[in-house]
């Protein structure tokens, strides 16, 4: 597949946004910052989201709870098919060091995705980076992106979940402009679903 040089620099300004995670910064509307006082969650869409393929964007929820409490459910993978309601499973296939590599399964009415992530955790900025491990079997072109918790005041926390995808064509095809965009609109609904986990389980 070629790209030209206006789609090179759409992904590269993507992946840049990507692997700021370290550097967090982020500009809320008024009525985005009245969404999250509220408990809603914000979506911000990547502006090459959506073309040949490439999806990505942010979302964002406040939830009540403390920041290591939320911290160590993002980390309990065992959970993520109960959690999450696209994700079928996801296993452990190595743990050391901080990072963690896993096998999913994102189920879809019409295409399931399968692929392995290694995950990167840091402690002390509570994040989670996750990309693509494309030596092992894997249905997307590339897979990157964070969780990053903030805490805030009354004890809550903050959820950032950021993540860009690129799909190949055949299943783009297959899915259709409107099956792929709500397979994005479902990851970065993420926040949403946690948040409804811990009103189930506080």
């Amino acid at each position: 597949m070629k790209f030209s040089k206006k789609n090179i620099y759409t992904l590269i300004t993507a992946i840049t946004f990507l692997i700021s995670s370290t550097s967090f910064a982020v500009t809320f509307s008024k009525d985005e910052k009245a969404r999250l006082k509220q408990g809603k969650s914000v979506v911000q869409y990547l502006p090459s989201s959506g073309q040949k393929g490439f999806y990505g964007g942010a979302g964002y929820i406040v939830v009540n709870a403390p920041v290591e409490k939320v911290w160590s459910l993002i980390r309990n993978w065992d959970l993520y098919s109960k959690m999450f309601p696209h994700t079928e499973y996801c296993k452990i296939v190595s743990k050391k060091d901080g990072k963690t590599l896993v096998k999913m399964k994102i189920g879809h009415p019409v295409i399931n995705i399968h692929y392995h992530a290694q995950i990167t955790e840091d402690d002390s900025k509570k994040t989670l980076d996750f990309e693509l491990v494309s030596n092992y079997p894997h249905d997307l072109d590339m897979l990157k992106g964070y969780w990053r918790l903030f805490p805030q005041k009354g004890g809550k926390t903050l959820i950032a979940y950021v993540v860009s995808v690129k799909a190949p064509m055949g299943i783009v095809s297959i899915a259709g402009p409107e099956l792929a965009q709500s397979a994005i609109d479902a990851l970065l609904s993420i926040p949403g679903d946690v948040k409804a986990w811990l009103r189930k389980h506080p």
